[in-house]
């Protein structure tokens, strides 16, 4: 019994050997196929993987060796560590590859989103704003029913239109029908203004000129413009002198802007027209465009014009020859802008007798003074001569010249001239009108009018000729 036992022992053991080298390898087997299909299933979903490790730990766990059976070896543990930190390097890896083009995904949906909000805005509200428009022109035709439906359309779609289009849409449409007939080109000058006062700012920040040259003493480019401006105020003078205003616009654009100052050309206005200046809207809101296009008087220089005739001479005692003199003069009108003006007829040339009418208190011989009035495009003198001290101190005693004076007729000359253009120059001619001759006697008050018969050669036009002597210098700025 003893020998059949033991080789049927050795069997058995052999048998129990095999039974656990067979069940080692095939769960060998087992954890190599659960970690493929685990590594697999980590690209589909992060639950199912944390499930799979669940359910291979409990496997693992409930595998316990039974009674016949032996023990795991250290192989099967490294295997396992293995196996864990593989899943861990693969969930990091598939982490950062399905974490970066979902970030790009949203970051340019979130760029195509705000784009296409910030498109759908703007469209909005031009459609708003064009609803809002048709809805004012419908009020001005008076159709109040489209003009409602064209209110509500614009409204729905951006509720605070009306206060985002600003005040431009404030006055009511009698207002505005009456501002666009009184000036067809208000729009036009209005942008032009916009342009002007965006240069003004530009010029506030960059200066009003850059220096070429480097020097020692401060620049004009230096100065604000406000100190400028007042400089041109004394450029212009109270004698009017807007050439050198011109010329000082010629510089450079800082220069050009300061010059187109309104405030300059407004003050010239009103030295010139004074109570009738009126409002500047017919010419654009301009008063630059008012000075250039509203008939007016010229004061730095003197309207002259020159008449020659023939007089017979003497006759001798030679029938066949009949002297004669070709007599020249001429005839001098100086306007001043405080409303004085002087008048002169001399035979003596211009070099001679411009420097006599430079100043309103001239007293040289044989002017005539006085004061003139503007009205449109027609101006009335009223002159009377000059009493010279020469002529004063001619009398020995101071009875006589008393007696001369009380005796002596009072003259007053009363000159209409009209302002008109003389080819490209504008208002440089004068063409007469009327002129007459009034005396009034002291002795017996009567009063002689005679009136001149006016024609082109005893009176022909006068043209106004630039003296620049008389704009020379300034005494006081333009007020």
């Amino acid at each position: 019994m003893g020998d059949k036992s033991a080789p049927h022992g050795l069997s058995n053991s052999d048998e129990i050997k095999r039974n656990v080298r067979g069940e080692s390898e095939e769960e060998e087997e087992e954890v190599d196929q659960e970690a493929d299909d685990e590594s697999y299933e980590v690209h589909v979903n992060d639950e199912e993987e944390e499930q799979q490790d669940n359910c291979c730990k409990n496997s693992t766990e409930d595998q316990t060796p039974g009674p016949f059976e032996r023990a795991p070896d250290n192989s099967h543990d490294q295997l396992e560590v293995f196996r864990q930190q593989w899943q861990i390097e693969l969930q990091q890896k598939s982490g950062s590859r399905e974490q970066s083009p979902h970030t790009n995904a949203r970051s340019t949906k979130n760029i195509k989103g705000s784009s296409s909000q910030q498109s759908e805005a703007v469209s909005r509200e031009d459609m708003a704003r064009a609803f809002f428009i048709q809805g004012m022109e419908a009020e001005d035709d008076g159709m109040l029913n489209e003009a409602i439906y064209y209110y509500r359309k614009a409204l729905q779609l951006v509720p605070d239109i009306e206060s985002k289009l600003g005040n431009m849409f404030q006055h009511s449409p009698r207002d505005r029908a009456r501002q666009d007939s009184e000036s067809s080109v208000e729009g036009i000058e209005s942008e032009e203004m916009v342009i002007d006062g965006l240069d003004k700012l530009r010029l506030v920040e960059k200066g009003l000129c850059q220096m070429e040259y480097e020097q020692r003493m401060t620049h004009i480019s230096c100065l604000p413009v406000e100190l400028v401006i007042y400089i041109l105020h004394w450029v212009v003078s109270n004698d009017l002198d807007l050439r050198s205003l011109d010329m000082f616009a010629m510089v450079c654009k800082g220069f050009y802007m300061c010059a187109r100052d309104e405030r300059v050309w407004k003050k010239a206005c009103q030295k010139v027209w004074g109570l009738n200046l009126g409002s500047c809207k017919k010419f654009g809101n301009s008063w630059r465009r008012m000075m250039i296009e509203r008939p007016h008087l010229l004061f730095d220089g003197c309207y002259i014009s020159k008449v020659t005739y023939v007089r017979p001479g003497e006759q001798g005692l030679d029938n066949f020859y009949r002297p004669f003199h070709l007599v020249e003069y001429f005839r001098y009108i100086r306007f001043f802008p405080n409303g004085q003006v002087l008048m002169l007829v001399s035979p003596e040339d211009p070099l001679q007798s411009l420097p006599k009418l430079k100043n309103s208190n001239s007293q040289s011989p044989g002017i005539l003074k006085g004061g003139y009035r503007m009205a449109d495009s027609k101006v009335t003198c009223l002159l009377k001569r000059v009493r010279t001290e020469s002529h004063s101190n001619q009398y020995r005693y101071k009875r006589q010249q008393r007696q001369a004076n009380n005796q002596a007729d009072e003259s007053c000359y009363v000159v209409e001239c009209d302002i008109v253009s003389s080819g490209r120059r504008a208002h440089a001619q004068l063409v007469w009108k009327s002129y007459a001759i009034q005396n009034i006697s002291k002795l017996t008050g009567e009063q002689v009018h005679n009136q001149f018969d006016l024609n082109k050669r005893s009176f022909p036009p006068l043209i106004f000729s630039r003296v620049k002597s008389y704009t020379s210098t300034s005494s006081e700025p333009l007020t």
